[in-house]
């Protein structure tokens, strides 16, 4: 696992009972105490829903509720997430680490885990079995009633607890050994209210510096600011900042067509309250055309980015922001590895237009929701149901718990992306399993989090990779490599048709195909291309390259051959092109080799070219389930070296002007 690139460590007023983000209480002036939270650190207060499923847990794990009112303390819960197959959070109260809560997508329930300071307790509830055991038997018999995740105390001779028990396997089996020192419960009343008070230079340092970075950007780059909205609690605080600022900008919200209905509301009730202009990029019903071809998307198969997300923005940026953008995004470091990795600063390969700034990219939740609600900002809903994360509600980076919470709160919703699944599941002959516990999240079934799952679920078969493949692409591919300058691809169930290549032979070849046909009627007709040296035939159910490249060409050839049978019209190709050279028309892309300049910029935008050939057909041709790493395109480079030749020579020879090139793409050598 990597490790974070950022922590914070999370201390204890024993006075005011409140979190503090530094040793030293603000508002009494006394010592805090450190609370060993789980990396990254990143609590947040636990509201009125949060504690309704945490005495929902403890109903469900003991048939009572007396343990809640013995471990939380009013005004002083907070959470934070911890590693998980699934979902749980720590449960901190009155400066105490008191339990996990956790989602068991095996019972589909809420869960609660005992730890050192509420074991004891629950033993003297009488809710949880002890065990006096020594080394010599690690392993505990079943009692009446006993069921797969019950607890138990494990305790020495003198009767004080040393480890946690829980049954795996039919067994009781030692899950945690106590170790850690642990302090009391503070049980006097706290609010979050104080939570500023407390923390005054903290929160102020957090401020002033969000404020100056978005004035200073502004003010350097003379650029539109413009606040990327997702309807979260992050970005409307990013909002809100920027009007602290003194900024006036403009909201753009991405409607992917999976919004929960309060996101919905949530945008326009914030464009309302600021009186600020909304701009949203929409994609339409594209996801749910688009998923009838790719299938559904997964941690490994991110297709859904590009058609519902990359393309739709891209096209606002070129229509309303030709020349750049400031785009001002509520990212913060502690919501993942790779975002505490990342600079507050940066430009996204795939939208240059844009030069993005995070004020948040050092905040924390606690610091988030202490602004969010001491200035009473239109905060969605959501968060007050259960939700940790929004977004698109399937989205195939999250987990059981959320998927969970949707179904209960907007089974509407979750019913349209279940009928999807079924019609899936039978199309790829899956179990019921594969459905229940969310196992299309994994396009590669031996992928190290699938596997992790099926084994605590004790599905020990692994999925066929390649018949997998093959029933998702609906195509079977073999290679023949004959030699390092010649290369082969074989299509075996199907062909591709030949107008791809005529229609977009500009992309990968010098001159126009010449069509060769032989004497025998029951032979298939070939174009033959050249292009750099390489000689480039293709027949409907065959890719043969000789030359320097021939693998990777080969390669190029597929791409263009199956986009044009698969084409999802998301016109990303039109976006990206920086000679116009290419449109979709009916469903098809169609190349005017009198502007194309053969940069390839198309093939790598296309999502059936970079996500569903490199995902599905190339492994096949690799034999690994896995592909080939992950590429780094030379997008942005080889659009401004595209857009200088064309300058030089294709613009002038064809007597085009270069308004079709952003002036956004100029960004230097």
């Amino acid at each position: 696992m990597r490790p974070w690139g950022v922590t914070l460590t999370l201390y204890w007023c024993p006075n005011c009972n409140v979190p503090l983000r530094q040793r030293i209480c603000s508002r009494c002036g006394g010592e805090g105490f450190k609370v060993n939270i789980s990396e990254p650190g990143d609590a947040r207060p636990a509201f009125a829903s949060d504690l309704s499923l945490i005495r929902e847990a403890m109903l469900y794990e003991f048939g009572s509720d007396a343990l809640y009112r013995e471990l939380i303390v009013d005004g002083a819960v907070y959470l934070n997430k911890t590693p998980h197959y699934d979902d749980m959070k720590e449960v901190i109260s009155g400066g105490t680490i008191v339990g996990r809560l956790y989602f068991d997508p095996s019972t589909y329930a809420w869960r609660w885990r005992l730890n050192k300071v509420s074991a004891p307790i629950a033993l003297d509830l009488g809710l949880i079995r002890a065990f006096k055991v020594g080394k010599a038997k690690p392993l505990m018999d079943l009692g009446p009633g006993d069921r797969e995740g019950n607890q138990a105390v494990v305790i020495d001779n003198s009767g004080e607890p040393v480890a946690l028990a829980v049954v795996r396997r039919g067994r009781y089996r030692v899950q945690t050994v106590f170790k850690e020192q642990v302090g009391e419960i503070i049980r006097k009343p706290s609010s979050f209210n104080l939570f500023e008070k407390c923390n005054d230079l903290w929160v102020r340092s957090r401020l002033s510096k969000a404020i100056k970075n978005l004035v200073m950007m502004a003010e350097k780059t003379g650029l539109p600011p413009v606040v990327s909205y997702s309807g979260g609690k992050d970005s409307i605080t990013a909002l809100s900042l920027t009007m602290e600022a003194g900024l006036e900008p403009v909201i753009l919200f991405n409607d992917t067509g999976l919004e929960l209905p309060p996101t919905l509301k949530n945008v326009d009730d914030v464009a309302h309250k600021f009186g600020l202009r909304l701009l949203t990029a929409s994609a339409g019903n594209k996801f749910w055309d688009s998923v009838n071809i790719f299938g559904p998307p997964a941690k490994d198969y991110r297709w859904c980015c590009k058609v519902v997300k990359m393309a739709p923005i891209a096209r606002i940026y070129k229509k309303y922001f030709p020349n750049g953008l400031l785009a001002i995004i509520g990212q913060r470091a502690f919501e993942s590895v790779d975002r505490s990795r990342s600079g507050a600063v940066w430009r996204n390969r795939w939208l240059p237009a844009a030069l993005n700034i995070s004020p948040l990219q050092e905040w924390d939740q606690l610091t988030v929701w202490f602004y969010i609600l001491q200035r009473r900002l239109p905060v969605n809903e959501l968060y007050f149901k259960g939700f940790d994360r929004l977004g698109c509600f399937m989205c195939p980076a999250g987990n059981i718990a959320e998927y969970y919470m949707v179904e209960r709160n907007y089974p509407e919703c979750w019913r349209r992306w279940e009928h999807v699944l079924i019609e899936w599941k039978e199309r790829l002959n899956e179990s019921d399993l594969w459905i229940r516990y969310h196992l299309w999240r994994w396009l590669n079934p031996l992928s190290q989090g699938r596997r992790r799952l099926e084994s605590w679920l004790g599905i020990k078969k692994p999925s066929d990779w390649r018949l997998l493949y093959e029933r998702v692409s609906g195509l079977s591919l073999a290679p023949i490599s004959l030699s390092e300058d010649h290369y082969r691809i074989r299509i075996i169930n199907g062909q591709l048709s030949l107008d791809s290549i005529c229609e977009q032979w500009s992309i990968i070849a010098d001159t126009p195909p010449e069509k060769v046909c032989s004497n025998n009627p029951n032979d298939d007709c070939a174009l033959t291309l050249r292009k750099s040296g390489n000689t480039i035939i293709v027949r409907p159910n065959e890719v043969e390259v000789q030359g320097p490249d021939a693998r990777e060409t080969a390669f190029d050839v597929l791409k263009i051959m199956v986009r044009w049978s698969k084409c999802c019209s998301c016109g990303s190709c039109e976006i990206w092109c920086p000679t116009n050279a290419i449109k979709v028309k009916e469903g098809r892309p169609v190349v005017d080799p009198r502007r194309c300049i053969g940069c390839k910029a198309c093939i790598e935008a296309c999502p059936i070219a970079e996500v569903f050939t490199e995902r599905l057909l190339i492994p096949q041709l690799l034999n690994n389930p896995k592909g080939r790493p992950r590429r780094k395109h030379s997008f942005i480079l080889e659009l401004q070296r595209s857009a200088r030749r064309a300058r030089s020579r294709k613009a002038r020879k064809a007597e085009l002007t270069l308004e079709n090139f952003p002036d956004f793409l100029d960004l230097g050598s």
